[in-house]
């Protein structure tokens, strides 16, 4: 049975479930989880939380019960798993998993099967693609590999050039830099480096002529990425979809299985298209 907890980083604290390193142990210690217990899942809220609860009302999870939490306030997903407070995590693409392990000593998180991809678009509430101004500001994300997403997608618009492609070999997303890999910038654009959340917030500021916004922020903020988007990601090889995390000792879990199989059958594949009409792509 689906059942969504809501929470807070208070809560969490309370509960004594914040970054103790001891959530694991649902029946025993960490690395001995009780398969009989609901796997526990920190998940973001739209496409994520959504697309968990509609495994479960078609009957794709079996008898694998979950228990969802929805990303609020200053929480790192990725922390609570690998402290083993929670039992994974959906919220984020490979990119920025491998990051986050690589500034982690010990942190031994792994990615599942590809899901789907929020499309990342560049907005606009004040002009068109053909309108931008000489100096314009556009906001990205601060993090590293969507700051360098955002790059990819900004020079896919035919705003800049970059000395990198996001398909070459090897490719270290985590040092791509608009200060170090624009060689061209006819526009002379300026960059404002925000948090992904506050990204939508800033097509209300005037001093922001464009905005980098995540598909499910997007989607959080009341825009339709499919038709509000100046450009839009493609689904088609994107590095970006996103995907199910839990650690190493936990992938072959037989609830983790389930779970994962269910977000990539060809029901919730459909249930994507049909519901979310571009805004949310399936991984292909």
């Amino acid at each position: 049975m689906f059942r969504r907890v809501t929470t807070t980083v208070a809560t969490l604290v309370a509960a004594g479930l914040l970054l103790t390193g001891c959530g694991a142990a649902q029946g025993g210690g960490p690395g001995a989880p009780d398969a009989t217990q609901p796997l526990r899942i920190i998940a973001d809220v739209t496409p994520h939380a959504v697309l968990l609860e509609e495994a479960e009302k078609q009957g794709l999870l079996g008898d694998v019960k979950i228990d969802v939490t929805e990303i609020s306030g200053d929480i790192d997903p990725n922390q609570l798993v690998n402290a083993g407070d929670l039992d994974a995590n959906f919220f984020q693409h490979v990119p920025y998993l491998n990051d986050w392990n690589a500034k982690h000593e010990g942190a031994d998180l792994v990615a599942l099967a590809p899901v789907h991809v929020e499309p990342l678009g560049l907005y606009s509430e004040k002009v068109t693609l053909d309108t931008v101004p000489d100096g314009a500001v556009i906001a990205i994300p601060a993090d590293a590999t969507n700051q360098a997403r955002a790059l990819f997608l900004i020079a896919d618009a035919g705003l800049i050039t970059l000395d990198v492609k996001a398909d070459d070999p090897g490719l270290d997303y985590s040092q791509i830099t608009p200060e170090t890999n624009v060689t061209s910038n006819p526009k002379n654009i300026s960059w404002l480096k925000i948090d992904r959340p506050q990204l939508a917030a800033t097509l209300k500021d005037p001093k922001v002529t464009l905005s980098i916004i995540n598909g499910n922020y997007a989607l959080e903020a009341g825009l339709t990425p499919a038709t509000d988007a100046l450009k839009l990601e493609s689904a088609e090889n994107n590095p970006y979809a996103n995907v199910l995390v839990v650690k190493e000792a936990l992938k072959d879990d037989p609830r983790v299985v389930k779970v994962n199989e269910a977000l990539t059958s060809p029901e919730l594949q459909k249930f994507i298209e049909d519901s979310f009409k571009g805004s949310v792509l399936p991984a292909k």
